[in-house]
């Protein structure tokens, strides 16, 4: 009996560490991708004026190269 209270124990303890661990990776990475996106995707989706042929480089300057 005292084998199943340990191993109870032992596993709600590991799990409740795991959980721990995922949270703060999932909050981590939620915030970072917030940061991220406001820093480049916005700043660029701002900026953009929908021509998206504008600055690509043509097939005839590829063959040049």
């Amino acid at each position: 009996m005292r084998d199943a209270a340990l191993l109870a124990i032992w596993l709600i303890g590991l799990f409740s560490l795991i959980g721990c661990v995922l949270t703060a990776v999932a909050r981590f990475v939620r915030k970072d991708s917030m940061k991220y996106d406001r820093q480049f995707t916005w700043w660029a989706f701002r900026n953009w004026d929908g021509d998206r042929t504008k600055n690509t480089i043509s097939e005839s300057k590829l063959e040049d190269m």
